[in-house]
């Protein structure tokens, strides 16, 4: 059986390959100029799915709620991938989901920014702000996008901050569990 602190473990290494496999995709993007979504199809649905391992997984509601605004923000733009809406429609879902992760994100920062002062929570708390930041970066392209400018880097830019983010949340939930063994 699977120890309940192990599922934050387990779910935060899946948002971080998911945030990767997301941005990969949108590097692609951005120098190929190629629309493909595969591996943000792929990356948005770990994402979704760690964030639900972690809000399951959750002391407070506050951090239960977080997670879950985030999996919902994935999960728009999963939608957004898969039906078949006009472009403006499309972004307009990339919008909101990448708002609604970054706003879940914000929850799990102020909940991260309550507990003891430690170096590992200040690692926490830079890779959650890392990921807010990045996802508002994204929600930003996409506006920018709607309004027939070229975004694609920038895009990119916003992914790649977000994942380097989740890696750092990742580390540190890793550390933390270490020292708990």
């Amino acid at each position: 059986m699977v120890r309940k602190n192990n599922q934050t473990l387990i779910g935060s290494w899946i948002i971080a390959a998911g945030t990767v496999a997301s941005a990969v995709n949108a590097s692609i993007n951005a120098y190929t100029g190629d629309d493909g979504e595969g591996l943000n199809l792929i990356g948005n649905t770990f994402q979704a799915t760690g964030n639900g391992v972690v809000a399951n997984d959750a002391e407070s509601i506050l951090s239960a709620s977080g997670n879950l605004i985030q999996s919902a923000g994935n999960s728009t733009i999963i939608y957004s991938i898969l039906a078949d809406l006009e472009r403006k429609d499309e972004l307009n879902l990339v919008i909101k989901g990448n708002l609604l992760q970054a706003f879940g994100g914000l929850i799990a920062f102020s909940e991260t920014y309550e507990t003891d002062a430690s170096l590992t929570n200040a690692y926490k708390l830079n890779g959650e702000l890392l990921e807010v930041v990045g996802n508002s970066i994204q929600a930003v392209a996409a506006g920018r996008e709607l309004e027939g400018i070229e975004a694609g880097h920038f895009s990119a830019l916003g992914s790649w901050i977000q994942a380097i983010g989740a890696v750092i949340v990742a580390l540190t939930i890793t550390k933390q569990e270490q020292k708990r063994v």
